[in-house]
């Protein structure tokens, strides 16, 4: 009762905070809630400082992926996974697949990424599925990508700063754009309905749907699957 009671009032702080630049620095400096996002925080801040651990009462989207895979058989795919957390925790689960998937992830903040050299140094066997680029997603073309069969886009719209656009590619609408054209014949786009910022994301999923350029097919919990219109099911 205690912890349920503690995780209700750590989640509603992270809820209020995302909206306020100071409260959240204030929450984080006392290590009462980590950042969330650099709409919250700015660029800079959330870069230099972000350790996401898994929290599953506060952002399930990761351990609801790896259920999907094991119960779909999902193996020996390619995968672009955005946001690793600083658990790494896709990555690691992939690992003890009997064939495990080729998974490229990406994160923009600077300690995930050092967490995840750490663990391939202790571990060489994790960077041989499991690669990791410290990177905005934002800057990502289709000349700096392969083909993928899986793109989990769990946290569109979380990061998209427009004061940044000169320095970068795409925005959150281009962005799913970019990762359809990405997709393998029957490939997927994984989305999150718990993510801070899903009502934004929904919009984009929802002009997408209503152009016929993509189909629900599928859905898991908290994550709703996508396929191109076109796609064979």
């Amino acid at each position: 009762m205690e912890l349920k009671l503690t995780e209700k009032i750590i989640g509603k702080l992270r809820s209020v905070s995302h909206r306020n630049p100071y409260l959240s620095r204030l929450l984080y400096a006392l290590r009462l809630v980590s950042p969330p996002t650099p709409r919250a925080l700015g660029t800079n801040f959330f870069r230099k400082n972000s350790v996401w651990e898994l929290t599953p009462y506060l952002c399930s989207c990761d351990l609801e992926f790896i259920e999907y895979l094991k119960l779909n058989q999902v193996s020996n795919k390619s995968i672009f996974h955005f946001g690793t957390g600083s658990h790494h925790v896709v990555g690691l689960a992939n690992q003890e697949f009997e064939t495990p998937n080729e998974i490229f992830g990406v994160t923009a903040a600077a300690r995930e990424h050092e967490r995840y050299v750490q663990q391939t140094l202790k571990n060489q066997k994790l960077a041989k599925y499991y690669k990791v680029l410290f990177a905005d997603i934002y800057t990502l073309t289709d000349n700096c990508l392969p083909m993928f069969d899986l793109v989990t886009l769990f946290h569109l719209c979380e990061f998209y700063l427009p004061q940044e656009a000169p320095l970068l590619n795409q925005d959150d609408p281009s962005l799913v754009e970019l990762f359809l054209r990405k997709l393998n014949p029957g490939g997927r786009l994984l989305f999150y309905t718990k993510s801070i910022y899903w009502k934004d994301a929904e919009a984009i999923l929802q002009r997408l749907e209503a152009d016929n350029r993509i189909k629900r097919v599928e859905e898991y919990k908290s994550l709703l699957i996508y396929a191109k219109s076109e796609a064979k099911l």
